[in-house]
């Protein structure tokens, strides 16, 4: 790891400029892809610069964002550093998402310019045409280059803009400022004693913020990247190609990625990962014990934090007497938190509530003003937000997960809305009435749509058909009970999905399906 004086970040092309004198000083760095490409760091500058030229002049008001929309390449790794490189924040979008998704988020985000690749050309080069936007194919990119010195916008903080599931069914636009990105980065490459002899396994989409840490620690450290592309990530077999191969110490994803790697091991041990990161869902234990055979010499962390903040808690897992539940353990050096009662006043010592956050970390806020204003909240002057999260907080000092606010939650590392699976199913022209639910297996959480249905020949592949336009992969249910009756309600007239998850445990039901696990 290389070891300067802060350089003090007010911008993405701040952040870009201190990205590339760390890669420019350590060369060593390399980007390996799924398919066994090798792109050094030389090579990958190169490629931002021809990204760069191509891109559009500044509209000289406001902040500008660049979408971007490819499969997860050295290429798309450029393609965030060349926007950055212009003083514009990136949009990830998930080319896996269905296309009117993709539609809405561009609609609402009115990017400068639209970065595709020759698959997500066909999905998006009409909406591009309609709303005037350039579209830039990093397939057919011109060979010449363009010099890094060319001036560059510097009137923006705004580096990064992420889309996770709101309450109302349209995802929420996250705006994440260049100081946030860099205070994150540094802490982990210090934390985790990143070095150029490491290599990180980047397995999340771009779309999520767990590829932060992915993305820009490495560049920033000079170790290798091993980019884990949508059909590696969901194939264990090629997860344990591509890290022998790389040589990868460091991991960091979903435990659900890890629970596939558990499930495959078949006895292989990895002995130079030398740190597993997780994040985003509960670990099962039996996934962990099995991954302490698969990586005999690592060091295993629960991390804990969400895309408003990026990662706020972590908890060192111990090998010996290892928790049934991990905590979310203790907060990170440059977090402050409270854990507040029923009436929002802060609680000291054991105790449980909703837990508050402030951290450098911490973003922006969300596009719409009124979303901000419900869930920053002001304590002694200074601002917090509101995770909506129970947690407990032992006699140790150790925090532990107890529970959603809201109808938030995560499978798979993603967040998902409740609501939003809700008004997906019941937008089915054959479903008379139905209500997701989430019940807890031997490997995690799983959900479940219960429905109500007076087309007997209604069955679950009908319906996924029908998700699969609508939501991402993450929010497919797993488990379809169709019914003629109408759903179990409670005594206030609504279909309550905790009392759901109970019948549907208590024995059987009347369901047109089985188990059922959902495709791409």
């Amino acid at each position: 790891m290389i070891t300067t004086s802060a350089p003090q970040i007010s911008g993405p092309y701040d952040l870009f400029k201190t990205l590339r004198k760390a890669m420019y000083t350590l060369t060593e760095g390399v980007v390996h892809g799924s398919d066994g490409a090798q792109v050094s760091y030389g090579e990958l500058l190169t490629l931002v610069e021809r990204v760069q030229a191509v891109l559009p002049g500044h509209r000289g008001a406001g902040d500008e964002v660049i979408a971007i929309c490819t499969a997860k390449t050295p290429a798309c790794v450029a393609a965030i550093l060349a926007t950055l490189a212009t003083g514009r924040a990136y949009a990830p979008l998930d080319p896996s998402h269905p296309e009117t998704r993709l539609i809405g988020i561009l609609d609402d985000l009115r990017p400068t310019a639209l970065i595709v690749d020759e698959t997500t050309r066909v999905k998006l080069e009409i909406w591009a045409r309609r709303a005037q936007v350039r579209l830039i194919d990093l397939e057919r990119l011109p060979p010449h280059r363009l010099a890094f010195d060319i001036p560059a916008y510097t009137g923006q903080e705004l580096a990064a803009v992420l889309h996770t599931s709101g309450s109302t069914g349209k995802p929420k636009r996250v705006e994440i400022c260049a100081p946030a990105i860099h205070a994150f980065q540094d802490w982990v490459a210090d934390e985790m004693s990143i070095m150029i002899d490491d290599c990180l396994i980047s397995h999340a989409p771009f779309a999520f913020d767990l590829s932060f840490l992915d993305i820009f620690v490495s560049l920033m450290s000079g170790s290798g990247l091993a980019l884990c592309d949508a059909k590696c990530a969901r194939n264990g077999a090629r997860i344990l190609a591509l890290l022998d191969e790389a040589q990868v110490t460091v991991w960091h994803s979903a435990p659900s990625a890890l629970k596939l790697l558990a499930e495959i091991g078949g006895g292989q041990t990895l002995p130079q990962m030398r740190c597993v990161l997780f994040a985003g869902e509960p670990m099962p234990a039996r996934t962990l014990h099995k991954l302490f055979e698969i990586f005999p010499n690592a060091h295993f962390v629960n991390i804990y934090g969400c895309t408003e903040t990026n990662d706020t808690f972590f908890y060192s897992v111990p090998r010996v007497g290892t928790p049934e539940h991990l905590p979310l353990g203790r907060k990170l050096p440059y977090v402050e938190y409270h854990i507040v009662d029923g009436d929002l006043r802060p609680m000291d010592g054991v105790c449980e509530g909703e837990l508050w956050v402030r951290c450098p970390t911490m973003m922006r806020g969300y596009s719409d003003p009124a979303l901000t204003r419900e869930v920053m909240i002001t304590c002694d002057g200074k601002d917090y937000y509101r995770t909506g999260d129970y947690v407990r907080r032992d006699e140790a000092g150790l925090i532990h997960f107890v529970g959603r606010r809201d109808a938030m939650i995560k499978l798979n590392g993603v967040r998902v809305d409740l609501n939003e699976v809700d008004r997906a199913l019941q937008s089915h022209p054959n479903i008379d009435d139905a209500t997701c639910f989430v019940t807890d297996t031997d490997d995690g959480k799983q959900l479940n749509a219960w429905i109500s249905s007076k087309d007997a020949k209604l069955n679950s592949l009908d319906i996924r058909l029908h998700l699969n336009k609508l939501l991402p992969v993450a929010a497919l249910p797993k488990r379809y009970i169709i019914s003629v009756s109408a759903l179990p309600k409670n005594s206030n007239g609504k279909a309550c999905r905790r009392n759901l998850a109970q019948l549907a445990a208590a024995g059987p039901v009347r369901a047109a399906d089985a188990d059922l696990t959902p495709t791409s």
